[in-house]
């Protein structure tokens, strides 16, 4: 469908980020806030973006003004009686957003889209709050939104094709990767990057120094270890997508003592001033390496269970084999894709390491009924010709 005005409802550090990418593209844009402060701050926050941008040579001054022009804030829904397309982007609560959707449906023509930037509640639920189930979508941006170029499409269960379609075609127009991804918990990303930091918290808990931890991950090319990440997003927000994984998952997504700790102290990372590391005014403290640590081993443990979940998920049709290792490297930074680099390192390695894991650390580690399908079909990757590509 043809595009031309889009809405956004909120304008925090998502929907604000979400705004920009909008009017850079030359989109006209509509804004919901709650009230006269709020969209106010949200104005301030695009206009340093295009600041950032222009300080950098990539826009003129004449060229921000111009983009500035285009969007407009209010604090009623009647703003976007006239939308071609609205991405809510409020705090990740039910209840919030399921209000949002309802009052949506009432004003936007009935064949418009409504999109929710939600990182891990169900599409489906949404949708049955509206007359529109159909044109309810999940578009999950990556933070910070004008940064980050994965966006996560998440059809529910009744979603059209043509909706999803919509959504990847303006991703593309707003210079974005593009994944669909089935309706899951913790969709795509954060459901291996969960499993992935829950890992590197029993490490810690098994008395390696975050320090370690993280080195070992960053050794292999991955820009930000997995307890630097946790201090930056919040261990308050990791706690509660974790808790989330572990309801919908089961044993091997089980929260480690060390997160609930960190949650209930309010340990939170950087924002708190307080968490696995020390801060300090300057920012991190970091404790001196110990040479004696052999990150080799710290980093296969951090991988092997990273990877054998991504197979769960190509075993699961979360997403094809391309589109999960494209998430990884392009939402997470990551150098390879979990199944590019299983198939490098051999998936019978693969195998062996995590049945050696799961006799020490338990059920967590069962290899992935896939792996076991593969391994046992000869299937051992790039040096016999098949794994889970083929060469």
């Amino acid at each position: 469908m043809h595009l031309s005005k889009l809405g956004v409802v909120g304008g925090g550090i998502m929907g604000g980020g979400i705004i920009q990418v909008l009017l850079n593209a030359g989109f006209a844009v509509a804004f919901m806030e709650l009230d006269q402060d709020l969209l106010d701050k949200a104005l301030q926050k695009v206009e340093k973006i295009f600041r950032s941008a222009r300080e950098k040579g990539l826009i003129t001054q004449d060229e921000v003004q111009e983009k500035m022009g285009y969007v407009k804030g209010s604090t009623s829904y009647g703003i976007f009686s006239d939308a071609d397309l609205v991405i809510e982007a409020v705090p990740e609560r039910l209840e919030i957003k399921g209000e949002v959707f309802k009052a949506l449906d009432a004003i936007c023509r009935p064949e418009i889209i409504l999109a929710t930037n939600t990182s891990s509640l169900s599409i489906s639920q949404l949708g049955s709050l509206t007359q529109r189930p159909q044109k309810v979508i999940g578009m999950h941006w990556f933070n910070p939104p004008h940064i980050m170029k994965l966006v996560e499409i998440v059809p529910g269960l009744v979603t059209s094709q043509d909706a999803v379609d919509t959504l990847i075609d303006l991703c593309k127009r707003l210079g974005k990767t593009p994944v669909q991804v089935k309706e899951c918990a913790g969709f795509l990303v954060n459901r291996l990057l969960g499993i992935y930091v829950n890992e590197a918290l029993f490490l810690v808990q098994e008395r390696q120094s975050p320090q370690e931890v993280d080195l070992a991950a960053e050794g292999l090319g991955i820009p930000m270890g997995p307890l630097r990440l946790g201090e930056m997003v919040g261990w308050d927000t990791i706690y509660r997508a974790n808790t989330s994984l572990f309801h919908e998952y089961g044993s091997r997504f089980s929260v480690p003592p060390l997160l609930a700790e960190l949650y209930e102290t309010e340990h939170w990372g950087s924002k708190a001033g307080k968490g696995l590391y020390q801060y300090e005014r300057s920012g991190a403290v970091e404790a001196q390496r110990d040479a004696a640590v052999d990150s080799t081993d710290l980093s296969t443990r951090l991988l092997s269970i990273m990877f054998n979940e991504g197979i769960r998920c190509l075993d699961e049709r979360v997403a094809s084999s391309r589109d999960i290792d494209t998430a990884l490297k392009v939402g997470a930074g990551m150098p390879k894709g979990p199944l590019q680099w299983t198939d490098q390192m051999g998936l019978d390695r693969l195998l062996n390491q995590l049945e050696t894991f799961m006799q020490s650390c338990g059920e967590r580690f069962l290899p992935a009924p896939l792996l076991r399908r593969k391994v046992a079909a000869g299937h051992l990757g790039r040096g016999r010709g098949i794994g889970f590509y083929e060469y």
